[in-house]
């Protein structure tokens, strides 16, 4: 087995893992990370060590330095994606008057359907979407950040 062919199964494995392990933990944290990344990287870098043990010898360092980097990526790609409404609501609190908030009238501001819309606002102001008869495309041509996004995330519905 060659180097390359290695990583990329390192690679695979990684999102594999990661995926099984949301499956079974969700997104329970032993703050500040989530079960799943943790398991995730232990259950790779263990597994992968053992495996440079018996066909790659002397590769330990670089599995090391691919699990820690997969783990880097993958820990704050998700939590790019999931505090952006968390963020939102605590500016909100630390706006209001008396840092309390009535919950129903907060969801007649803040809820799916704005987060949404802002969300779409946003791709569209920095042609990153097109809108063609109320459905939504990537913007071909230029790979850009949310490219990557899409295409790390559509890999992991496929698995």
């Amino acid at each position: 087995m060659n180097i390359t062919t290695y990583i990329i199964l390192n690679f695979f494995t990684y999102i594999l893992t990661l995926k099984i392990f949301f499956f079974l933990f969700n997104s329970k944290y032993y703050f500040p990370f989530r079960y799943a990344d943790v398991l995730s990287f232990v259950f790779n870098l263990v597994f992968f060590i053992y495996l440079s043990s018996i066909y790659l010898p002397d590769t330990y360092f670089i599995i090391f330095f691919i699990n820690i980097n997969l783990f880097y990526i993958f820990f704050h790609l998700i939590n790019m994606i999931t505090t952006s409404p968390r963020t939102k609501i605590i500016l909100d609190l630390k706006e209001s008057n008396n840092q309390q908030i009535n919950l129903s009238k907060y969801l007649k501001k803040y809820n799916c359907n704005v987060i949404v819309s802002n969300r779409i606002k946003r791709l569209k102001s920095s042609k990153q979407i097109l809108e063609k008869n109320n459905y939504f495309y990537l913007k071909k041509g230029k790979k850009n950040f949310l490219y990557l996004i899409s295409m790390v995330f559509s890999f992991i519905e496929k698995i």
